[in-house]
């Protein structure tokens, strides 16, 4: 973004002046006309009709974009995994035949591993204890089967698994020592085990990543049972500690991220305006079409309207995505929210009215801005095309959120809030305003009704 601009304020000019007239050869005949901005063109009508009846306007369309975000409060989220490739993909469709024939082996596994620090992970009462607490977590429905050092069979109850580590050699059978020492080599390494939870349900299920925080959240009961050190530990990983991971630190860090944007928008828009309550509005009306898209994205994706046209499998939101839709669809919203201010700021200095600004505002920065947000809705598409379904989620996210920002957003919700608001658009207190004069006509007057 940094160097588009540089390049547009300093190459651009000096490449058009070189140009000269020339830039204007091969003009299309039928491009649109940017020369009726004498306040009559569409977007004024639009703008004018919206604001003689600016509650019969913005109540349903409050109730269409409210309603559209209402599927985002049941929203699951998860990292892609096999399933976000296409139902034929030959990947995806080996991984489902592996566990559809062997569950027990299927790739949606809880891995624990135990530090004991130093300790003897074969000690009796190590042995008995894992051995309980793995029996504990087999009757837990998320969960198929476990395999570890302490449950080398499912058979085995605990005084058999204790007499199977500590049967000393010469009693045992060739077999069976081997059977022992190839365990040995797999699961114990310098006071080191794993324990391996086959779970139920899709990778991506929210059941998988249930377990793990269950895990975690209990852990500290099943080490008071276990002769560790002091350093010893039970850490949980695989896809769903991996999937509950990445989500965690998501939520951590959201606010401050978040914190940041409003208030950095926030100053911005009021240096280029002098208002406090527009900027506001701004994020307001951002937030609007940014959870109306993330609500369709849930209804489409996650529910599953859509995946014969689309080509996937109704799985979770990507957890990832929703944090680059905003990221990417806040920006332009706001430039084009800017752009469209900066216009109308400029006709309330020169007229004081606030309906005639916002009509004349939006007539002549509607074209540009629909002209921008149909080249981004189609660039943004085209991302849906692809087979992957992560590409798909950003694209359709990105170019719904574009469309209904640059249409229902910009042409309907903000002419009719702002015609409610009157001159309470331009309002900032006295000692944040530039200038006597401009504090003068930033102080709220009653707007006379149209």
């Amino acid at each position: 973004v940094s160097v588009a601009m540089i390049f547009s304020v300093i190459v651009l000019p000096a490449f058009m002046a070189i140009l000269g007239p020339r830039v204007f050869y091969g003009k299309i005949p039928f491009s649109f006309s940017t020369e009726n901005d004498d306040g009559t063109g569409i977007w004024a009508r639009i703008a004018t009709t919206v604001m003689d009846k600016p509650w019969a306007v913005l109540v349903p369309t409050l109730v269409i974009l409210l309603g559209a975000g209402l599927p985002f409060l049941y929203a699951d989220f998860s990292i892609a995994s096999r399933d976000a490739l296409p139902p034929d993909d030959e990947t995806r469709v080996g991984f489902e035949h592996m566990d559809e024939k062997w569950p027990e082996g299927a790739v949606n596994v809880a891995m624990v591993v135990l530090d004991f620090d130093g300790e003897d992970p074969l000690a009796e009462d190590n042995l008995r204890a894992t051995h309980n607490w793995m029996h504990e977590q087999i009757e837990d429905k998320r969960v198929i089967t476990a395999f570890g050092y302490a449950l080398p069979d499912a058979s085995m109850n605990e005084s058999s698994v204790v007499a199977y580590w500590q049967t000393p050699d010469e009693y045992l059978t060739a077999e069976q020592i081997a059977t022992r020492e190839y365990l040995r080599d797999q699961f114990l390494s310098d006071g080191v085990t794993y324990i391996i939870f086959s779970l139920n349900g899709p990778i991506t299920g929210e059941d998988g990543r249930g377990f793990v925080a269950d895990v975690r959240e209990d852990r500290d009961d099943f080490l008071s049972d276990l002769s560790i050190g002091d350093d010893g530990q039970l850490l949980v990983a695989g896809f769903a500690a991996y999937s509950l991971d990445v989500q965690d630190a998501i939520v951590e860090n959201l606010p401050i991220a978040l914190a940041f944007i409003f208030i950095s928008t926030v100053i911005l828009i009021f240096i280029q305006v002098r208002s406090v309550i527009i900027p506001i509005k701004a994020i307001i009306m951002n937030i609007l079409s940014i959870s109306a898209t993330f609500g369709m994205l849930v209804f489409v994706f996650q529910w599953g309207y859509g995946e014969s046209l689309l080509n996937f499998t109704a799985q979770p939101i990507e957890t990832t995505n929703p944090v680059i839709i905003f990221c990417i669809v806040f920006g332009l919203s706001m430039d084009y929210e800017v752009l469209m201010l900066s216009r109308i700021h400029e006709e309330w200095e020169v007229t004081g009215d606030n309906t005639q600004a916002v009509a004349n505002g939006l007539q002549k920065t509607g074209r540009l801005i629909t002209g921008a947000a149909a080249i981004m809705v189609v660039v943004f598409m085209a991302f849906g095309l692809s087979s992957v379904v992560i590409l798909k989620q950003i694209g359709l996210g990105l170019a719904l959120a574009i469309f209904l920002d640059a249409t229902i957003v910009r042409a309907l919700v903000v002419p009719s809030t702002m015609r409610l608001m009157g001159k309470w658009n331009w309002w900032s207190p006295r000692w944040m305003s530039k200038t006597k004069e401009e504090s003068t006509i930033q102080q709220p007057a009653e707007e006379p009704s149209v």
